[in-house]
């Protein structure tokens, strides 16, 4: 994912250079990938509190809140890693999830086909983003009779 560079401002304001930030999100993870979720909690809000453009953190409490069972908090995290970055397709599709989730269908349909557009133009993405992406055409597709 590509995250602007902070000015050096923002780095003494926040007292954590870029790299640090990028460690911590590691930890984080994890923390979140051996199912340790109050612990990736703790550091991926901890993140966004100092660096609120720091997309990944937000991307990994959707993840922690989707373990807690909380679809609400994941959608809240979802739109503010979205709001963000608007272009982001790993964003985006994060959000389509929380979208799914919480039942909105019309919204992540229409997300949908931003991201279809984003990936159309660009072939260079990762397969892997590329197959969630499908999957998520496919559960759309799937659900209500695709609206």
């Amino acid at each position: 994912m590509a995250q602007r560079e902070r000015k050096l401002s923002d780095v003494l304001k926040r007292g954590y250079s870029d790299e640090e930030l990028k460690h911590l999100y590691e930890l984080g993870r994890f923390y979140l990938e051996s199912g340790r979720l109050s612990r990736a909690a703790k550091i991926f809000n901890g993140i966004t509190a100092v660096a609120p453009e720091f997309i990944p953190a937000w991307l990994g409490m959707v993840c922690v809140e989707f373990g807690l069972a909380n679809k609400d908090q994941a959608l809240h995290c979802a739109r503010e890693a979205h709001k963000r970055d608007l272009n982001s397709p790993v964003a985006t599709l994060f959000l389509i999830t929380a979208l799914f989730a919480t039942g909105d269908l019309a919204s992540a349909g229409a997300l949908l086909g931003e991201v279809g557009d984003i990936l159309e133009g660009n072939r260079e993405y990762d397969t892997n983003l590329i197959r969630f992406y499908q999957a998520q055409m496919a559960r759309f597709r799937s659900s209500a009779g695709g609206l």
